[in-house]
């Protein structure tokens, strides 16, 4: 019998009616007392995962531990894989209840196992942990994930995932701000997003380029790939990007000491946050106005700017 593969993939999920989960949740469990052993483990599993979709957490976990228990007893019998895709959803199952920590340690269980057998599920299981390391900002052991994923992909996988895993990377780089590495790893995902043609990829290595660029106080070089990401951004009328974009190339100018184009482009960037719920860009497009303002004399308009961002922060922080 084939190993149903534990994945909660809530994007696939939206937009569709609940009552279908609802009916295929209940036929599974009219087939449940009919089955036993492997079967009935498959069936706990596919359980599981629709317990999850409900955000049942207590519910998944009792499921996914019955199914581990039933593939303990086979001993032998049951496959690698089939014990780590019971592991991989009491760990789903955990993260669901916030018991974060216990939940990668489940993980790291199944990605033991799936790595003893050199069985490809391992990546997505490693892309898993990752991103719940990343939820918690433990930035090091995401990258220690997205590290073992990309030398995984890069001998035997398919090149856009091992962009995207260089583009996790040079994310997680980002984050812990070790910008030289944040150049490199983007730069290498960059080149091969473009033999894919992958448009909207590109635009966020980009992005993540220029921000560096910025950071290491190099204004020329952030305006280049900033207009890059925003020339993308423009034409796909993404408005997340062209702010970012906008906001990353006002800091190039500001550190030219361009103080009229970084206002230009800070008034654009903040019109096009202004519909949104990103107070953290919001933020940080008004404090780079402020030093604007201070930086050319308009101490009263730094002052109100600030009376306005200290509102945002009471609430928001």
């Amino acid at each position: 019998m084939s190993v149903v593969l534990f994945k909660v993939e809530v994007n696939r999920l939206k937009g569709e009616p609940i009552n279908n989960r609802e009916t295929e949740d209940q036929q599974l469990w009219k087939q449940l007392p009919q089955t036993e052993g492997e079967e009935r483990a498959e069936l706990l599993i596919e359980l599981a995962q629709q317990a999850i979709y409900r955000s049942s957490g207590s519910e998944a976990l009792a499921l996914a531990e019955e199914a581990h228990e039933i593939y303990k007893a086979m001993g032998a019998r049951a496959s690698s894989v089939a014990m780590a895709n019971a592991i991989t959803g009491i760990g789903y199952s955990l993260k669901e209840l916030n018991r974060v920590d216990e939940a990668t340690k489940a993980l790291d269980s199944a990605i033991n196992l799936l790595r003893e057998s050199g069985h490809p599920f391992v990546v997505d299981t490693l892309r898993t942990k990752a991103s719940w390391h990343g939820e918690q900002g433990n930035w090091n052991a995401a990258l220690e994930c997205y590290s073992e994923a990309a030398q995984i992909n890069e001998v035997d996988g398919c090149r856009e995932f091992f962009a995207r895993d260089l583009f996790n990377i040079a994310h997680s780089f980002h984050q812990l701000g070790d910008w030289e590495q944040v150049i490199t790893y983007a730069l290498r995902a960059r080149e091969i997003f473009k033999e894919e043609k992958m448009v909207f990829e590109i635009s966020w290595c980009d992005l993540n380029i220029a921000d560096s660029h910025a950071e290491l106080g190099d204004g020329e070089a952030a305006i280049l790939w900033g207009r890059r990401a925003n020339d993308i951004g423009t034409l796909r009328k993404d408005h997340e990007m062209m702010c970012k974009s906008s906001y990353v190339m006002a800091r190039g100018h500001i550190l030219l000491g361009k103080y009229d184009e970084a206002e230009r482009l800070l008034n654009d960037a903040q019109g096009l946050v202004a519909g949104s719920s990103d107070w953290t860009q919001v933020k940080k497009v008004e404090k780079a106005l402020i030093s604007v303002y201070r930086s050319t004399g308009r101490d009263s308009d730094a002052d109100e700017a600030e009376r306005r961002l200290g509102t945002l922060q009471e609430i928001v922080e």
